[in-house]
């Protein structure tokens, strides 16, 4: 099954909300079970729901007043390709810090994602 245009805003959705209202569990549960998850292109990935739990968990205790944005830049096949904008502020410096990154989602059969890579850039706002 294809991915559709509105699978992926969808997703995209629930993942900017479950990220501004710090709830990992809510976003571990857009990935499959055995879901690879790359931070970085050359970082090795966090694999699996509970990895990529404690993750979003730490960035829940870490990070407050959390806002984004997103655009679906293109879908192909069970690919899907978007950017996302985000600021937020680190609890412990209360420095206001913007993101600006680029995804690449695959897609299960079932919908869930795959395998997430990311590519971003960070600076003070």
């Amino acid at each position: 099954s294809k991915l559709t245009y509105k699978h992926f805003t969808t997703w995209m959705a629930e993942y900017s909300r479950a990220s501004a209202e710090n709830d990992p569990r809510a976003s571990t549960n857009l990935f499959a079970q055995n879901a690879a998850y790359y931070e970085t292109p050359f970082a090795e990935p966090m694999v699996g729901r509970e990895a990529i739990f404690e993750y979003w968990n730490k960035g829940a205790q870490t990070l407050k007043d959390k806002e984004s944005s997103f655009e679906i830049l293109a879908v192909n096949n069970n690919i899907g390709i978007a950017r996302w904008q985000s600021e937020f502020t680190v609890i412990e410096s209360d420095e206001r810090l913007a993101l600006d990154c680029l995804f690449v989602v695959e897609f299960d059969e079932e919908g869930l994602c795959q395998t997430f890579r990311e590519w971003w850039h960070i600076q003070e706002t």
